[in-house]
């Protein structure tokens, strides 16, 4: 039985203060698999990945004999592990096997721990996983598309998971489309009324379980939104995009209304908003249950 799907905060709760921490943070190379900007699977692109361990313990034999023991993580293999997969994907996408975005994550997920995202053993745990569970707290993995956005920044999906005596009890997953810049007409001052500005939408969708490629689309359900806006606050116009976004994702075919329920993060910022600021900022954090709800 998968373990359920919670948001970051949640699991921030359940794992608690960590006592010790190694990351390799936007480890680059690229990959042939996910969907590009514009909705084309299989195109070879950039790609990042960050992981954080967290460790159950501080480091105890690795600090005070000063050599990489079993309490810690070797970052350098780490890092080696993780090209290791990507490598075996780009062979299995020549090979006519690409992988989803999702499918990336997974596959560096189970390589590392043993297990696929949802808690279950994987076949990785047949050959032996990279990280011994025992020594682990809570493992993040982070994949970044770099040039998977037509006008933000990048596309990110992350898993993160606590564990507990090598088991996993809580986990997360979460789609991000960062830094997209959209011309919008918005705003409460005359000036503002007269031409689009540009506005900064950060959007991030946590609990999200579907491993199909979704951002080109969901990309495109919040640019439209933004372009066709004349709000006066960002306020409503967050509020806009959590209902554009509900509507989406309820209707797709590979998640059901009735069992999912999809936490949603949206930062919008006006870079010109305020001359002495780099931007104002307004962030609404709500779900799709919430959303219906209020509709």
């Amino acid at each position: 039985m998968a373990v359920p799907l919670q948001t970051s905060w949640q699991l921030q709760t359940a794992e608690g203060e960590p006592s010790a921490v190694v990351r390799v943070r936007n480890l680059q190379s690229t990959i042939q698999g996910p969907q590009d900007a514009w909705g084309r699977p299989g195109r070879p692109q950039p790609i990042l990945v960050s992981a954080e361990v967290s460790l159950a313990q501080p480091f105890g034999s690795s600090s005070s004999a000063d050599v990489v023991a079993s309490d810690t993580v070797h970052y350098g293999l780490l890092s080696k592990a993780i090209l290791a997969t990507l490598g075996r994907l780009e062979t299995e996408a020549a090979a006519g096997e690409a992988a989803s975005l999702h499918g990336v994550v997974s596959n560096i997920w189970a390589d590392l721990t043993g297990l696929d995202t949802s808690g279950a053993a994987s076949n990785a745990s047949k050959k032996g996983a990279f990280l011994n569970l025992s020594f682990v707290r809570r493992l993040s993995v982070s994949v970044v598309l770099t040039k998977a956005s037509l006008l933000g920044s990048g596309v990110s999906l992350s898993a993160s998971a606590v564990f507990q005596e090598s088991s996993m009890q809580a986990r997360g997953l979460a789609l991000s489309l960062q830094g997209l810049r959209v011309p919008t007409l918005i705003g409460v001052n005359d000036n503002e009324r007269t031409a689009k500005q540009i506005v900064v939408a950060n959007i991030g969708i946590e609990q999200y379980g579907n491993d199909k490629d979704e951002h080109a689309p969901l990309e495109a359900v919040v640019v439209d939104t933004m372009t066709k806006s004349s709000y006066e606050t960002l306020e409503a116009l967050a509020t806009d995009i959590a209902s554009h976004m509900t509507t989406y994702l309820r209707s797709s075919p590979e998640d059901s209304a009735s069992t999912h329920n999809w936490h949603l993060q949206i930062g919008l910022e006006k870079p010109t908003a305020v001359p002495f600021a780099d931007a104002a900022c307004v962030e609404l954090r709500t779900s799709t249950n919430d959303v219906i709800k209020s509709s």
